[in-house]
């Protein structure tokens, strides 16, 4: 399939088993935006083409990013519970989406989440506001948007500025993006009724295996971030 020109597209997504579903209902709370609008399972994977696209489960370790794509939260150790369901039909949409080599093997972090919005809870969804994530392409996928407004994904020049494209994804729909072209955000959430609503996702990043990052000199490189 592959991206379009400006590097990036919108896709619809194959549906969940009823157990990949029900987890977003279990997620932990994520203990790093500095509130409680996010719940969050992460997990690591090597994904390769053989037939079809094959997730490979990763030992777990902790999420890692750069200072410098993460002011934030970056230049640390983050400890995320591991993913309980079964992503593997949004990530082979993704990957098609994507145009990725299937005789290349790739490195995949892989986030469940909900972002929260009550009459006590800000549905803040990107904290650190319009960024880059540090990979080489990214995977952004909807699976449910209950009782709220905004959500609107946005991406915009390097270093930020307007956007050149925005769009509410719906559920059941993705957008596929070079991470290395571009700079996104997404608007807050806001709960429609006092009962609350929320925004659940899938946030995917994509780095072919020789570009990984996953693992002891990986982390040993965030932490450096701290000192550049």
């Amino acid at each position: 399939m592959g991206l379009n020109a400006q590097g990036f597209t919108i896709i619809d997504t194959p549906p969940l088993d009823e157990h990949t579903l029900a987890e977003f209902e279990r997620l932990p709370l994520d203990p790093y935006t500095g509130s409680t609008q996010r719940y969050r399972r992460f997990s690591q994977f090597r994904l390769v083409h053989d037939g079809e696209w094959k997730l490979e489960l990763l030992p777990h370790r902790n999420f890692a990013q750069p200072r410098q794509f993460n002011d934030l939260v970056g230049g640390q150790m983050r400890t995320l519970e591991p993913l309980t369901g079964n992503p593997a039909p949004i990530i082979s949409a993704g990957a098609e989406a994507l145009g990725l080599d299937k005789d290349t093997a790739w490195q995949l972090n892989i986030h469940q989440c909900r972002v929260v919005s009550t009459p006590d809870v800000e549905g803040v969804a990107a904290p650190e506001g319009p960024h880059r994530d540090g990979h080489e392409y990214g995977i952004v996928a909807v699976t449910r948007r209950q009782n709220i407004s905004g959500g609107e994904t946005e991406l915009m020049p390097l270093g930020g500025g307007e956007p050149f494209f925005r769009t509410t994804l719906q559920d059941g729909q993705a957008i596929a993006f070079d991470d290395r072209l571009m700079f996104h955000n997404v608007t807050d959430i806001k709960h429609l009724t006092d009962e609350g609503g929320h925004r659940d996702v899938w946030l995917v990043a994509v780095n072919s295996w020789d570009n990984r990052r996953y693992g002891e000199q990986y982390e040993a490189e965030v932490l450096a971030s701290n000192e550049a």
